[in-house]
């Protein structure tokens, strides 16, 4: 049998950044706007096609995972990036992390970091003020925490919101999730 080939290396890419306190890296997913909902085939390096979402549905923002991190459930720790403009599925960015939405799916613990990108000079975004979780408007987190509860019950999971929390705390979450992901925890 042929060995595996993984020309992305997505699991060399750590987790956190340099670039500022509360930095950290995201691998998108699936882009803003997608009907689809696409995920990491780790065994092949590929970003692939996971689900199609019900009609009428489509990703606000843009979704993907923070690499180099392992949760409860085996996956990597899930990010959603508040972008102006979406992004494409593979891409790597640098994101602010604002805070977290705790849940659980399925029983197992499913948490969702909420971040933004990092500020660009010369094209202002609503977001670059945006430090924590509480600085999002409160419709725009009302409209994110519906929409993540409301697309994956229509496909049969049991969704238990837990709570919100801060950068602060959110980077404990994302530090938990990299040293499971170093010390090669599975689930």
């Amino acid at each position: 049998m042929a060995k595996s080939i993984n020309a992305t290396r997505y699991e060399e890419i750590p987790a956190l950044s340099k670039r500022g306190k509360r930095c950290i890296h995201a691998v998108i997913e699936t882009a803003k706007n997608s009907p689809h909902k696409y995920a990491l085939k780790p065994k092949y390096g590929i970003i692939a096609i996971h689900d199609v979402l019900p009609d009428g549905m489509h990703w606000p923002y843009d979704y993907g995972f923070v690499p180099s991190t392992n949760c409860a459930d085996g996956d990597p720790l899930d990010v959603l990036v508040i972008t102006q403009q979406g992004l494409f599925s593979g891409c790597l960015a640098t994101v602010r992390l604002l805070g977290a939405i705790r849940e659980t799916k399925n029983g197992i613990e499913n948490d969702r970091m909420i971040a933004a990108l990092m500020k660009s000079e010369g094209a202002p975004q609503p977001s670059d003020d945006w430090r924590e979780l509480s600085d999002v408007p409160k419709p725009l987190l009302k409209e994110i925490k519906q929409f993540l509860v409301g697309y994956s019950r229509l496909q049969g999971n049991r969704i238990k919101l837990k709570s919100t929390v801060n950068s602060k705390q959110a980077m404990a979450l994302v530090r938990k999730a990299e040293k499971r992901f170093r010390n090669g925890a599975k689930g």
